[in-house]
């Protein structure tokens, strides 16, 4: 009996706060876009008890209420009331409410509501750089709404990931995400989306609903169609807009501006409309649309966005050749930021900013604000999200860097010129070498990863057996499609990068310092058409000046990289300078070269093309450079360190190779590999550390079983095989073992033991400045060398182009013998070069010979 008046009391007393909670949201949904701080903290106070009481009420009398469907509608205004703080400023406030959401959510919702929650904190976490976790969260949202069954809320986590996409300027994958979007909800949306009216009366009778204990979404529903409808139109216009297509981005945008008057987000359609006519000279329509839209930008939900307002109108004051009222609009802009961080506004302003001063003859203050962009630039993508990402990342901010290089060159800035140029050149490479990859644990990408990777084997051998067919050569292309992406999935959710919360820290002087006393040099290279800039850090110095290239040299820099790709060669041009005329001065301003070559190892970084040149056997005056110095090769200055480790004193070698090639049409036994082994292991004697692995037993298993040995870290690991290339897929290209193969994509999903790798092999240090299409804006590093540094090498001898078999064998025994004299890596490989000068070959069997390595 008390019981049973305890639980009428009980119910009495939640149906009381029920009545308050819903009465509260009431006043919040009619409370416009920005309701008060009051409304949100009253509901909040309400619905509090209302969940507290009503978890109780559950737990004494089970099976009676659903928890989640009091706490749903608590968590979800808890958010919003979140997002407003913060555009308010109130960033404490805001991170508190987003706290109270998170432990609601782990306490009482179930994984659909809980998925709503995270995609609201991947879009957080996407507008402070952290597009990794967006990403992976996003996915992980996206499984758990369409295993549900939840077509709309699939639709919004997609159109999420499309504006993380377009935010990393790989705008044909956002557009792809936009249609696709389009295509889930067409049926939805055959009679239009719902109206206004419509979506009233929803909210209505959701309210209703819930304020009688029913669980009810129609009136969240309604809404959420007419925004999807909205936002495919929006985020195709903004789409369009960035990749230059005007025409059609401004009839979409016109399209939606009824929707945009709805949801009060006008200005956000007038804003890109503005950028549109900005953008193709109509500056007077562009500032009359910015003056009708300036007093929204006052409003606080969009307060936040006045910086890019200042953007704007300063695009159009430097179009009118008015650069001094373009600065006072940035700086206003700039100032704002101080209350609403925006990272991606900060680098577009600043940008501005350095082209108006230096318009205004204030380059030391312009170069201030390029360092500001640059820094706001890097700090925005924090991890490597793999090279499509990570280089459409780049692209919209290369002009950015190539006005700051080219006023740091004009003053004399080395190191402002050196720190600018490192900033694009494979900075994803020098975050994943400062975060080792450890442990040996597999998870399931890694796992479908290789089981892809050795269908992908087995098709490849069917067709050097001359048996593979078209279908053979389509299943591979979709194979190939397949692992691309999976590996960029496996980039994304590497779990070293959960943690990161800054980019790779870069500092110059710090390099410098390092070289000091090292008795080393480091020449980085930045190649734009017409013109090299170089800079070099050395002993208690740095330079930097420009070479403009002469045409004709320029013409044969392209011709010497196109042969490289050829079936059949000019292998004469191998030897670049003695065949096609160009040494080093030719690239390197005189200056620049002579104090870098003074130095006895000199490290050099390229870019671009510059990548496939023989640098350490181009001609400096009247010999080979690598008479006056030892020259290491490396992706990057900013690797240096990362990869500067102290060489085995007395190294053991590991011998794999000499491979089976029986049945093959297109690859044939190699007739040096034998005896280039026996070389090898004759020099060791007892520092051989097992058995060679040759012919049948030279296999990808073999390889892994040697570089994941446990006294690896103090043995040298070499190879002799063919080496395959594809241009068109970089990360295909491998060394080619016994019925198997080991490719560029594989050694980045695990590591290498190693420290020093010797590639006796065709073609293992070429690198592609363009893959699938696309552009490598930053220079980012694909192909086996980087993939060997990456997974652990810190030392890896390559052939950039075909290798001959007799002299290859001829340089690398002799660079094992240098070795085994205790001759340090680098060392080792310019003796190797001075006695094959010396010896019977001529230089273009041997002159594409590359050493990746500090020391």
């Amino acid at each position: 009996m008390d019981d049973s008046r305890d639980r009428a009391q009980a119910l009495l007393a939640l149906a009381q706060l029920q009545q308050r909670s819903g009465a509260a949201l009431t006043v919040l949904m009619k409370s416009g876009e920005r309701p008060p701080d009051r409304a949100y903290e009253e509901f909040c106070t309400d619905t509090r008890r209302f969940v507290s009481k009503t978890a109780a009420f559950e737990q004494r009398w089970p099976g009676s209420f659903s928890v989640e469907t009091a706490a749903r509608p608590l968590v979800q205004q808890l958010l919003i009331y979140a997002d407003h703080l913060q555009a308010d400023g109130n960033v404490i406030r805001a991170q508190r409410c987003r706290d109270e959401a998170g432990e609601l959510t782990s306490r009482y919702l179930g994984p659909v509501a809980a998925a709503e929650v995270a995609r609201g904190q991947a879009k957080d976490a996407a507008a402070v750089g952290r597009f990794h976790e967006a990403l992976v969260t996003l996915e992980e949202v996206r499984a758990t709404f369409t295993a549900a069954g939840e077509t709309l809320a699939t639709a919004q986590t997609v159109l999420e990931l499309a504006n993380v996409y377009e935010w990393l300027g790989d705008y044909e994958r956002a557009l792809a995400a936009f249609r696709s979007v389009h295509d889930a909800v067409a049926a939805s949306l055959r009679a239009g989306p719902p109206t206004e009216a419509e979506v009233g009366s929803a909210l209505g009778r959701q309210v209703t609903a819930i304020m009688q204990g029913q669980a009810s979404r129609e009136g969240e529903d309604a809404m959420a169609l007419r925004r999807i409808a909205y936002e495919i139109l929006q985020g195709e216009g903004r789409v369009n807009r960035f990749l230059g297509h005007y025409t059609e981005a401004e009839g979409l945008l016109r399209q939606v501006r009824e929707f945009a008057a709805s949801f009060g987000v006008l200005a956000g359609i007038d804003y890109h409309l503005a950028a549109i006519a900005c953008a193709v000279g109509r500056l007077d329509e562009a500032e009359a649309l910015l003056t009708r839209i300036a007093p929204d930008f006052e409003r606080p939900m969009i307060r936040p966005r006045r910086p890019a307002l200042r953007l704007l109108q300063a695009d159009i004051l430097l179009g009118r050749d008015r650069p001094g009222a373009a600065v006072a609009r940035l700086d206003d802009g700039v100032a704002d930021l101080a209350s609403h961080p925006d990272l991606d506004l900060a680098w577009k302003l600043q940008w501005r900013r350095g082209r108006a001063l230096t318009a205004l003859g204030q380059p030391a203050t312009a170069l201030a604000a390029y360092h500001a962009g640059g820094s706001a630039a890097d700090e925005l993508r924090k991890a490597p999200l793999g090279y499509r990402l990570d280089t459409t990342y780049l692209r919209d901010k290369l002009p950015m860097f190539h006005a700051a290089i080219d006023l740091a060159v004009q003053r004399g800035d080395a190191a402002s010129a050196i720190w600018f140029i490192e900033l694009v050149k494979a900075r994803a490479l020098s975050a994943t070498l400062s975060v080792p990859r450890t442990g040996t644990g597999r998870s399931a990408d890694p796992d479908r990863f290789d089981a892809l990777s050795a269908r992908l084997d087995a098709l490849e051998f069917e067709a050097y057996s001359g048996a593979g067919s078209a279908a053979t050569v389509r299943r591979r292309q979709e194979l190939l499609a397949e692992r691309d992406d999976l590996l960029e999935r496996i980039r994304i959710h590497d779990p070293r990068w959960r943690n990161m919360t800054q980019p790779v820290p870069l500092d110059i002087t710090s390099l410098a310092a390092r070289l000091s006393g090292s008795e080393r040099a480091v020449l980085t290279l930045f190649y734009r058409p017409g013109q090299i800039i170089a800079g070099v850090l050395g002993d208690g110095h740095m330079a930097v000046d420009r070479r403009i290239l002469d045409p004709g040299v320029e013409e044969r820099l392209h011709t010497v990289a196109v042969n490289l790709r050829k079936l059949k060669p000019d292998y004469f041009l191998f030897d670049v300078s003695a065949e096609t005329g160009i040494t080093i001065t030719d690239l390197v301003p005189s200056a620049i070269i002579e104090r870098a070559a003074a130095a006895p190892a000199l490290l050099i970084a390229p870019h671009g093309i510059l990548h496939l040149l023989p640098w350490s056997a181009l001609t400096l005056g009247s010999e080979p450079l690598f008479q006056r110095t030892a020259v290491g090769m490396l992706p990057n200055v900013a690797s240096f360190p990362l990869l500067d480790a102290e060489p085995v004193a007395d190294p053991g070698v590991m011998l794999l190779g000499d491979p089976s090639y029986a049945g093959l049409t297109r690859y044939h036994d190699l007739r040096q590999a034998g005896p280039e082994l026996d070389d090898v292991e004759a020099l060791y004697g007892p520092l051989l550390r097992t058995a060679p692995r040759r012919r049948e037993q030279a296999t990808e298993a073999a390889f892994w079983e040697l570089a994941r040995r446990r006294d690896a870290g103090q043995t040298i690991l070499h190879i002799a095989c063919h080496g395959t290339l594809e241009a068109a897929e970089p990360m295909t290209s491998g060394l080619l073992l016994t019925r198997s193969k080991v490719d560029a994509g594989e050694l980045v999903t695990r590591q290498v033991g190693t420290p020093e790798v010797i590639l006796s092999a065709c073609c293992t240090g070429w690198r592609p400045q363009a893959t699938h299409n696309l552009d490598l804006a930053g220079d980012d590093a694909l192909g086996l060398t980087a993939s060997f540094l990456e997974a652990g090498a810190r030392f890896v001898l390559v052939s950039v182009p075909l290798a001959d078999e007799d002299a290859t064998r001829a340089f690398t025994v002799a660079w094992h013998r240098q070795r085994r004299a205790q001759a340090t890596p680098l060392q080792a490989f310019r003796a190797a070069q001075q006695e094959m000068l010396a010896g019977p070959y001529a230089p273009w069997r041997w002159a594409g010979m590359a050493a990746y390595g500090c020391r």
